[in-house]
């Protein structure tokens, strides 16, 4: 069997160029480049605007090492290309701004423009397993090659956020909370990752491991300095690499399975050729985020219905953070946080739970790092309607028994 090929390959004394290079030689990565006149369009992660030692955003030095890389095979053009959390005009330009990767692009005299600033198409779901469609660029239809430069980091939701959460950022601005919505489990919202992800299938991947982040990623978490280049062809493979090198149960990042499921690549470990570093010698483990939706072998509807109620999480604004920005209320999917009656410092958001979906669009897109989550398990499970129908049964029970006495 021909197996995946992954090349770890460590950063040293901040030579990221170095790294990228070598991780490429190691897997021949030349041969993508088989034709004259190429567009090649490199995938960031582009969260929000955050410079490169928060470890938000793909770190722009890796991004110009790519650039300079396929620069050697005389492609026609080079688009950096994403698009941000968040609905309102200009969020991606503001991101890649703040990251500084326009500024690594103006240098290398590359393109760096959102997808939503490019022709849209309908792209049909191939075998779906939640999404039939959605919208995009055309660019996933035009490039020769997609380069996905995804950064290793926690993430509130899924656990993990890398190779194939990384082309969530292919869904254009406001479609982004419009899919959370209509996937409001976890099962489900994974599912729909997997379907956005076979659609461009990235057939290159190259993470950025320079600075990465655990605890409560994708965005107000700890940077964590790794030092570390991967590369191969096969995003699962990789996601499953980068599970072994952080200490995470693959088991508990649910799109792996389901993007083995439709044959996007391996999660066996036996199927995957390990090339450069080995994993022991570059092992380091992660703290996982606070809040993590479990999933367990229900019914869908039984599910549907922890997720919506045992799981739920509330929201919380810090009032020394929080600017009144109007970033959490305006991209929230299901208008579950409005704004104070009166705009004033010190005031906070107000936040419904019972629209909630609990998403994390807000706390992914704060730029104050003001909105937080906390879960309090035993309180939401006892004044569910499965925990009141327990107390009842109980008390019905004990009346029963007290009567019979």
């Amino acid at each position: 069997m021909l197996k995946s090929i992954v090349a770890i390959q460590k950063i040293n004394n901040d030579d990221a160029k170095s790294a990228v290079f070598k991780a490429l030689n190691m897997i021949n990565a030349e041969k993508l480049m088989n034709k004259d006149n190429m567009l090649v369009v490199l995938k960031p992660n582009l969260l929000i605007g955050k410079p490169p030692e928060r470890a938000v955003c793909t770190h722009p030095e890796i991004v110009r090492s790519v650039i300079q890389w396929v620069k050697q095979f005389n492609p026609s053009k080079i688009i950096v290309c994403d698009s941000a959390g968040g609905q309102k005009p200009g969020v991606t330009e503001a991101a890649m701004r703040d990251s500084g990767i326009d500024k690594v692009c103006e240098e290398e005299g590359v393109e760096c423009i959102p997808f939503e600033k490019t022709e849209r198409i309908i792209y049909k779901v191939e075998n779906p397993l939640e999404l039939q469609e959605f919208s995009s660029s055309h660019l996933l239809k035009d490039a020769d090659l997609i380069i996905n430069l995804p950064k290793i980091k926690t993430h509130g939701q899924c656990k993990l956020t890398c190779c194939i959460k990384n082309m969530f950022g292919t869904v254009l601005l406001a479609n982004k909370p419009k899919t959370h919505a209509q996937a409001a489990t976890l099962d489900r919202f994974t599912s729909a990752l997997v379907d956005i992800y076979s659609v461009s299938k990235p057939q290159l991947t190259i993470i950025d491991g320079f600075y990465a982040m655990e605890g409560q990623g994708p965005s107000s978490g700890d940077p964590v300095k790794l030092d570390l280049i991967l590369a191969g062809y096969d995003g699962v493979a990789l996601d499953r690499t980068v599970c072994e090198i952080i200490g995470f149960n693959p088991n508990e990042i649910l799109y792996l399975a389901k993007a083995e499921q439709k044959n996007l690549g391996t999660t066996i470990l036996s199927q995957i050729k390990f090339i450069g570093e080995s994993i022991e010698n570059v092992k380091r483990k992660f703290k996982p985020p606070k809040i993590r939706p479990v999933s367990m072998p229900l019914p869908k509807w039984l599910a549907d219905y922890v997720g919506r109620t045992i799981f739920k999480a509330r929201v919380k604004f810090n009032r020394d953070k929080c600017r009144l920005c109007s970033t959490c209320w305006t991209n929230c999917p299901v208008g579950a946080i409005t704004p104070p009656e009166l705009i004033k410092k010190g005031n906070i958001p107000e936040w419904n739970k019972s629209k909630c979906i609990t998403c994390f669009c807000c706390v992914e897109l704060c730029p104050y790092e003001a909105v937080k989550f906390s879960i309090n398990y035993i309180k939401n499970a006892l004044f569910s309607w499965m925990g009141l129908g327990l107390v009842g049964f109980v008390v019905l029970l004990s009346l029963i028994i007290l009567w019979i006495i």
